[in-house]
């Protein structure tokens, strides 16, 4: 395609009908690599050649910015030009993008893939490198209604500041290294030690008790009781850290067994809140961190036996799906019927309006 991303076309196929699709006499040189990754004659399928759009996407992008004094600095905007940002980003070999849907009862099945040559680079290796099983799935009990494992490497991030400070834009290199240097909610751990930890593995359960409605007083706004656990992957320097400022802090407690380092707040909190019991829970054995919506949840959780995985709406959810990959959402009928009834109740309080109508479409 050689056109800007603005007017770009995508050739978009809604219930094909027949055994054959004609085929362009021309055909894109990165469609083969896309389309063995999608479904054909299902109800939507697209795919978009974007070769070279990205950087005169860019350079669109950058005139429209020369173009609006005050936005942003002119001076930082005199000294970027697309192909450096592009190159920065990581983007410069994307070449194509696809994605397709196909009904199976009641479900969607959709697929997207960004085609692109050569190794990752920028924002692409944000969300990891190679694929992992995804096995934080065993630790989610039956009731789960979400479960998030994503690879993440937050230190690229810190790369890109740096790169695009060495061409002017944004925080010098000087500049960054001294925030990186800076200690956090006085603990002893530097933000760029806390980043450079973050080249971790993420998971996050979700348990809604639909039975349990919170209600924050002075309001007519409720949400259901929901446990969570959020797992990450390299942090227990961050967890002690945390435990020795607990020494000093009167409002943070700390307890150590053989096996856990349970960090909790020292006062209860105030309703609706109170229902939780928040704690920072360090795997003693493993180094690994949670943050629990209550020890008793974590329990639940690294005992579990028969879990989420093997109820029928997570097996009908991932049927045909692959067991390893960088990352992995799944979400409950309780918790699509949660996000509703959140958006109603919005809706009741506040009235509607186009945010609400996007949410309510996606």
């Amino acid at each position: 395609m050689k056109q800007l991303l603005p007017s770009f076309l995508m050739c978009v196929l809604v219930a094909c009908s027949g055994s054959t699709v004609p085929m362009a006499p021309t055909q894109s040189p990165h469609f083969d690599a896309v389309s063995q990754r999608l479904h054909l004659g299902g109800t939507v399928y697209a795919y978009a050649d974007i070769d070279g759009d990205v950087q005169r996407a860019s350079d669109f992008l950058l005139t429209l910015l020369r173009d609006m004094p005050g936005l942003v600095s002119q001076r930082e905007i005199r000294g970027l030009n697309a192909s450096s940002l592009v190159r920065v980003l990581g983007l410069e070999h994307v070449k194509a993008v696809g994605l397709s849907s196909y009904e199976v009862d009641d479900l969607y099945r959709n697929r997207s893939f960004i085609h692109h040559t050569g190794a990752r680079e920028g924002l692409l290796k944000l969300f990891g490198g190679e694929p992992g099983a995804f096995d934080f799935v065993a630790s989610a009990p039956a009731e789960a209604d979400f479960v998030w494992q994503q690879q993440l490497d937050l230190s690229v991030l810190v790369d890109i500041v740096r790169a695009l400070g060495e061409l002017g834009v944004g925080m010098t290199p000087e500049q960054l290294d001294e925030a990186l240097d800076e200690r956090l909610l006085d603990i002893d751990m530097t933000l760029g030690a806390i980043i450079e930890s973050l080249k971790t593995s993420v998971g996050l359960i979700l348990a809604i008790d639909e039975s349990r409605m919170l209600r924050i007083p002075g309001e007519s706004f409720a949400f259901p009781y929901t446990d969570f656990l959020l797992q990450l992957d390299g942090l227990s320097a961050l967890a002690d850290a945390v435990a020795e400022r607990a020494a000093v802090d009167p409002f943070i407690a700390a307890e150590r067994t053989e096996k856990w380092l349970v960090i909790r707040p020292a006062i209860r909190l105030p309703p609706p809140w109170n229902a939780y019991e928040p704690s920072v829970v360090e795997n003693l054995d493993t180094g690994r961190m949670y943050l629990v919506s209550s020890p008793e949840f974590l329990a639940k959780c690294t005992s579990t036996v028969e879990g989420v995985a093997q109820t029928p709406d997570f097996g009908r959810a991932m049927e045909g799906l692959p067991a390893n990959g960088n990352g992995l959402v799944y979400m409950s009928p309780r918790m699509t019927r949660q996000m509703h009834a959140g958006l109603d109740r919005v809706i009741e309080a506040n009235g509607s309006s186009i945010g609400t109508s996007i949410a309510r479409f996606f």
